[in-house]
């Protein structure tokens, strides 16, 4: 049923050429026009997933049965057009899931390309067109937060909102660059495992949520961004390692946009191949097309052998899964060289002369010094101070090794046949590292942050108390209990010298962590969505 607040797409030049892309157009039409079901993510690296799973099933949510997990989290659809939920109780609900990290509301097909890229714990992962980070935070979760996950993106104010996203979801693999895609720097070799190149599109498929395309879209709008698309996945091409598959991704339906750009990488490339992906594993019972080889204004200089390779590519309709369009083609490096041809080999290496990197400015986030190491372990316990911590004014962010040792201590290459030594981000603009755990205060390692309790709460071994949970229910709702009155109800505190501290509440069979500051009262240390959480748990309904 069409929407009587959008535009019709009765005139529309999309419409138009969706009759020349597919034969049965009719039913496109009537499914790209109603807008789309609330969807979302459900991060697996969160130690109350089956709790977040629960809250989901409550609010009527259900599991899309073609987006399991593996890959990143399972997908789940609301039942209730998105950003249109009535039910006020389930919408404050689903936002404090979204803004705690447990789950990330992302459309269906955004999550189809790191489904794809078979992504495994500990490699090295690059997302070329990150903002706003949905994308990046699954390929994080793809990984088990195991590895790196270079995350990309050249607009620095859509850049701020990846490192807001990446934070939000609390993992520590990523490691947020400012580059324009097509100048990235050389990694160190071999190059990257995986690398994700979502470009900028028209977004065609994208109707359900940006009604105005129906009015908007033209058909000179897809070649004028395809030279950019082509650039950028060239570009990725270059950075793979052999052996590596790269992902090209886009959420428009035009072949201009998308078989016709990976027809020219495939006749520039000679070490990339086009390779089917296993839609039937990875996304069991999802509806696809293969990509298309004949099309309005088809270059005919497009050499019959690559042709024959274009049904490889995998399209998405609107009709066939109740989503959005997307295409998504799967290539892999065949090369015998160590890395692309952007990268030298070992041997070239070896023979470049050894330059010296730039000093570290102050906002560069460094490894932690032995001395902020020892204020952890003495703060808080030696395994607190466990794993890549880096610095940078009073925040303390935890990183995954692979971080510090492949990307951060790593020898590798610059332009002008230099190689530079590790222990340094450049030739790399790293804007964000890891994730933010731990807040300094006049010299003393002061605030654990609550965004990392899932990962640094069990490493903590001082100054943890356990909390009944009708205390805890009692702050929520009242506020907390003076110095004297806490100290009765929880005798551990009587040792305390005060500042901040952990409260740990056993439930739903598992442990959970609450930053809390101990002073004139005590205090919880709680941002309003994990409050709110926390009183779904205790059964306490709290104010929105």
């Amino acid at each position: 049923m069409m929407d009587d607040r959008w535009p019709d797409p009765a005139e529309s030049l999309l419409w138009k050429a969706v009759q020349s892309w597919r034969d049965d157009a009719e039913p496109w039409l009537e499914a790209a026009y109603p807008r789309l079901p609330e969807t979302a993510r459900v991060n697996p690296l969160r130690p109350d997933q089956a709790w977040t799973e629960a809250r989901l099933t409550e609010m009527g949510g259900e599991p899309i049965p073609w987006l399991p997990e593996g890959g990143g989290g399972a997908g789940w659809k609301l039942p209730w057009p998105k950003g249109r939920c009535e039910d006020e109780r389930a919408k404050l609900l689903l936002r404090a899931l979204h803004a705690t990290g447990r789950v990330t509301q992302q459309e269906a097909v955004s999550m189809i390309p790191v489904k794809l890229l078979d992504c495994r714990p500990g490699m090295h992962v690059l997302d070329m067109c990150s903002a706003p980070g949905s994308k990046a935070t699954q390929l994080a979760e793809a990984i088990a937060d195991e590895g790196v996950v270079l995350a990309n993106e050249s607009n620095p104010g859509r850049g701020n909102m990846l490192v807001s996203n990446a934070q939000r979801a609390g993992v520590t693999s990523l490691v947020i660059t400012q580059h324009d895609g097509r100048g990235l720097p050389r990694p160190p070799l071999p190059g990257f495992d995986r690398i994700l190149v979502d470009t900028p599109c028209t977004g065609s498929g994208t109707t359900r949520k940006n009604p105005e395309l129906w009015a908007n879209w033209t058909p000179s709008s897809g070649p004028s961004l395809q030279t950019l698309q082509i650039d950028l996945l060239r570009k990725g091409a270059m950075l793979l390692a052999p052996g590596g598959l790269l992902a090209y991704s886009t959420c428009s339906l035009d072949p201009v946009e998308n078989e016709a750009v990976v027809a020219d990488i495939l006749a520039n490339c000679e070490f990339l191949r086009l390779v089917q992906p296993d839609v039937s594993k990875h996304l069991p019972g999802m509806v696809s097309r293969p990509g298309m080889v004949d099309w309005p204004a088809l270059d005919n200089s497009i050499e019959s052998d690559i042709l024959e390779q274009l049904p490889q590519c995998v399209r998405v309709w609107n009709d066939e899964n109740d989503s959005g369009g997307f295409f998504v083609a799967l290539f892999e490096h065949i090369g015998e060289s160590e890395c692309a041809e952007a990268l030298a080999t070992a041997d070239e290496m070896a023979v470049m002369p050894l330059g010296n990197p730039p000093d570290h400015g102050r906002n560069t986030q460094a490894p932690a010094s032995a001395e902020t190491l020892e204020l952890v372990a003495s703060e808080w316990g030696e395994t607190a101070a466990v794993g890549p911590l880096f610095e940078r004014g009073k925040r303390l962010n935890i990183s995954s090794s692979a971080s510090h040792d492949w990307l951060w201590a790593q020898e590798r290459s610059v332009r002008r046949g230099r190689r530079l030594p590790g222990g340094h981000w450049h030739p790399f603009h790293v804007t964000q590292v890891g994730l933010p755990a731990w807040e300094m205060r006049k010299g003393r390692v002061q605030r654990p942050l609550s965004k990392a309790m899932h990962i640094i709460g069990p490493r903590i071994s001082q100054h943890i108390h356990s909390v009944p949970p009708d205390m805890l229910a009692d702050m929520l709702l009242r506020g907390g209990p003076d110095t004297e009155a806490a100290t009765e109800l929880i005798p551990t505190l009587s040792g305390e010298r005060g500042g901040s501290l952990l409260l740990t509440l056993e439930a739903e069979g598992q442990t959970w962590w609450v930053p809390a500051w101990l002073g004139a009262k005590l205090t919880l240390m709680l941002p309003d969505a994990e409050r709110h959480l926390l009183g779904r748990l205790l059964g306490v309904e709290m104010e929105s």
